[in-house]
C-alpha cells in the first residue's frame, strides 16, 4: 500500500468518512457552501434524530421538534421552543432510521429551507456555522439528479444520470478531504439542493443502478461529465479542457435539436467587439485591415478565427457569459450577430438530448454507449480503491 493512500485513509477515518464496501457508502457534503451562517433552524421532519453535542449524547427527538441554532461567542448556542439545551463546538443530528428526514432554514442571511435525509452536523469555521450531511450515497445521487436534471423525465434518463453522478462522487471522493468534507454541493462538485422528493422514479433509478460507474478501456472511472444542450453536437474534451480523452470525443447529437436549451443568439456592437479583440492582444492593424468579421462555426472547434485573429472560443464565452463556445458570427454593417447553439461545456452527456432518448425508448445503457466511447459498466464496489487515489 503507498504512503499517499495511508495518508488518505487516515484522513478518511479522522474525519468519519465511510470507506467503500459491499454494503452501503456513505458521503459527507458541505450544504449551503460559499455562505457565512450565523442562524439557522432544524426541524425534524420525519423519523427520529439523536442528538449529541461535543461527542456526548443527550436526547432522541421525534418528528415535529425544532431547534434554534446560533453563534455567540464562538460557541454554537442550540435552543428549542421552550429553553436553552447548551452551547457547544459542534453537534450532531443522527438519523436513527433509514426514513429519517429534516429541514434546515438558514436564519441568518435568510435563505430558503432545504429538506435532507440522513446526518446534520453543525461546526464553527472562522465564527460561522459549517453544516455538513452526511448522507447515503444513493439518496445523494437522487438529490443531484432532481437538482440537476429536473423531475419530469423517464426513469431511463435517470438511470443514466445516476451513473454519471455516481461515477464522478467515487472519482472524487477526496475532493476535499482536507476541510473534512467528500464534496460540496455547489457547482464546484455537483449541484445538490437536498433530498429528491418530486419524483418517485429518480430514487427507483438509484437502486435500480446501485453501485454502477463508467470506466475506460483500461478499467480506470473516466470522468463523467454532462451539460444541458449540445447544439446538435458534442464537444471534443480537447477543444475546452485541452486534454483528448478517448472516451469524450465530439458526437451529432438528433436528439437535442427541437430543446428548449439549441439555440440562442445575442448582439453587439462593432466597436464593442473590436476593443475585445484588441483587449486581447491583436495588432490594432491587423483589425483595421479587416472589413468583414464573420466566422462560422459548423461542426465544433477550438479557436474562433477571422484573418489572423485566432482566440480560444471557450476564453470568448467566458469573458461574454455566452451560454456556450458553439456559435457563429455575422457581420451586418455595424452590429455583431452571435448566432449560438446549446447551453454548457457541449461535452459529454448532453441532457436534453438524453431525456429525448429515454423518451422515445432508448434505454440507459444506450444512452451512455451514445454519448461516451469505448466505455463499460462496472461496480465501484469492486474496484481497488488505491490504483485511483
Amino acid at each position: 500500500m503507498s504512503n499517499k493512500f495511508r495518508i488518505i485513509l487516515l484522513l478518511f477515518f479522522f474525519y468519519g468518512f465511510s470507506v467503500c464496501n459491499s454494503n452501503a457508502q456513505d458521503l459527507r457534503i458541505q450544504i449551503f457552501k460559499g455562505t457565512n451562517f450565523d442562524e439557522v433552524t432544524f426541524s425534524v421532519t420525519k423519523g427520529q434524530y439523536k442528538f449529541t453535542g461535543d461527542n456526548e449524547f443527550y436526547s432522541i427527538f421525534k418528528k415535529g421538534a425544532i431547534f434554534f441554532i446560533s453563534v455567540e461567542n464562538g460557541k454554537i448556542i442550540l435552543r428549542d421552543k421552550k429553553k436553552l439545551i447548551g452551547n457547544f463546538k459542534a453537534i450532531r443530528f443522527e438519523g436513527i432510521s433509514d426514513e429519517s428526514m429534516a429541514r434546515v432554514k438558514p436564519v441568518s442571511p435568510v435563505m430558503n429551507s432545504r429538506a435532507y435525509d440522513d446526518d446534520c452536523e453543525f461546526y464553527l469555521e472562522n465564527a460561522h456555522l459549517k453544516i455538513i450531511n452526511k448522507i447515503d450515497l444513493e439518496k445523494y445521487i437522487a438529490g443531484v439528479i432532481e437538482s440537476e436534471g429536473g423531475a419530469e423525465a423517464s426513469i431511463e434518463y435517470y438511470k443514466a444520470q445516476a451513473v454519471l453522478i455516481r461515477t464522478y462522487a467515487i472519482n472524487n471522493m477526496f475532493k476535499h478531504a482536507g476541510d473534512g468534507f467528500n464534496l460540496c454541493d455547489g457547482v464546484h462538485c455537483q449541484a445538490y439542493k437536498g433530498k429528491s422528493q418530486l419524483n418517485d422514479e429518480i430514487y427507483q433509478a438509484t437502486l435500480e443502478t446501485a453501485g454502477q460507474v463508467l470506466v475506460d478501456a483500461d478499467s480506470n472511472l473516466i470522468m463523467s461529465p454532462f451539460h444541458s444542450n449540445c447544439g446538435g453536437i458534442t464537444n471534443g474534451s480537447e477543444n475546452y479542457w485541452q486534454k483528448p480523452l478517448p472516451y469524450l470525443i465530439s458526437v451529432k447529437d438528433p436528439f437535442c435539436t427541437s430543446g428548449r436549451n439549441a439555440v440562442w443568439e445575442k448582439t453587439l456592437p462593432l466597436n464593442e467587439w473590436k476593443n475585445y479583440l484588441l483587449s486581447k492582444g491583436i495588432n490594432k492593424t491587423v483589425i483595421n485591415s479587416l472589413q468583414d468579421f464573420s466566422y462560422t462555426q459548423p461542426v465544433r472547434e477550438k479557436f474562433y478565427t477571422a484573418g489572423e485573429i485566432q482566440i480560444p472560443l471557450r476564453t470568448i464565452r467566458e469573458d461574454f457569459d455566452f451560454k456556450s463556445s458553439f456559435f457563429s458570427v455575422v457581420q451586418n454593417g455595424s452590429t455583431i450577430f452571435i448566432k449560438g447553439k446549446g447551453y454548457g461545456h457541449g461535452i459529454g452527456m448532453c441532457q436534453e438530448g438524453a431525456i429525448e432518448m429515454a423518451r422515445v425508448g432508448f434505454v440507459y445503457t444506450d444512452i451512455l454507449h451514445f454519448y461516451f466511447k469505448d466505455v463499460l459498466l462496472t461496480d465501484y464496489r469492486n474496484l481497488n480503491l488505491e490504483n485511483y487515489y
